[in-house]
């Protein structure tokens, strides 16, 4: 009796799925829905999955890998946004010998968004895990749910950078984005102000000594005695906006 309870223990690990496994079954179920929207397959990047569109103005991306926890696995994505028109600026900026932390590579993306950002839950590994082709199913219809009816919609909104300027530099400006609904990665603050320029923010100029003064201040809660030389052009900041002098407005 032992043996047999351990032959049948046995055969069901035999086919517990691996992380290839569940790649391939998330596309089987996914990619129909995705390429309906213009997403394709971009292979060769170090991450286990990414889908990207074309825009007017650059490109919508899905991104994601599996937490490998073989035999359970569990699929964490997010979608982003890069735009052509704030890409090139920035690459101006650092192709003229400011030093940016981290580079910006060729595929840099201005923004992000998650189920996990939206709703706040300061991780994106929401999605249940997986065993079988059942959970992937259940995976799959959950992270289509939240594509159809937020993220893609947010994807078109955010082709116009004047809706990115009302959340971010509207009345109530951000400060940061940390554990906001939209994460700008390393270059919030760079971001900002070149958007703005590019939308004829009419508190443009405001908008830098806000952000600014909000260094400045987050440098003094931690305890650091620092000051922005607004004049010192071999700092990003100051390079930045003395750069978009010579920006016109797209709108």
């Amino acid at each position: 009796m032992e043996l047999r309870e351990l032959e049948i223990t046995q055969l069901q690990n035999i086919h517990k799925m691996n992380k290839s496994e569940a790649k391939q079954l998330m596309s089987k179920y996914l990619l129909p829905f995705i390429e309906k929207h213009g997403y394709k397959e971009r292979k060769g990047r170090n991450t286990d999955f990414e889908f990207i569109k074309k825009t007017a103005n650059g490109q919508d991306i899905i991104i994601g890998g599996f937490t490998d926890y073989n035999p359970v696995q569990q699929i964490i994505y997010s979608l982003s946004k890069k735009n052509n028109i704030v890409h090139e600026i920035f690459l101006k900026l650092q192709g003229s010998g400011i030093t940016l932390s981290p580079p910006l590579g060729k595929n840099t993306v201005l923004l992000g968004v998650s189920y996990s950002s939206i709703n706040n839950l300061n991780t994106l590994a929401y999605l249940p895990h997986m065993e079988t082709e059942a959970d992937v199913i259940k995976c799959v219809g959950i992270m289509i749910d939240f594509m159809e009816v937020t993220g893609f919609p947010i994807m078109e909104k955010f082709e116009d950078l004047r809706e990115i300027d009302m959340v971010i530099n509207g009345e109530k400006a951000w400060t940061t984005d940390w554990q906001m609904q939209y994460s700008f990665g390393a270059y919030f603050n760079f971001y900002r102000l070149i958007i703005a320029r590019l939308c004829a923010n009419a508190n443009y100029y405001g908008l830098i000594e806000f952000t600014y003064s909000t260094l400045e201040k987050r440098a003094a809660e931690n305890g650091s005695q620092f000051d922005y030389n607004r004049n010192d052009l071999s700092k990003p900041l100051p390079a930045l906006i003395k750069l978009l002098e010579d920006v016109k407005p797209i709108f």
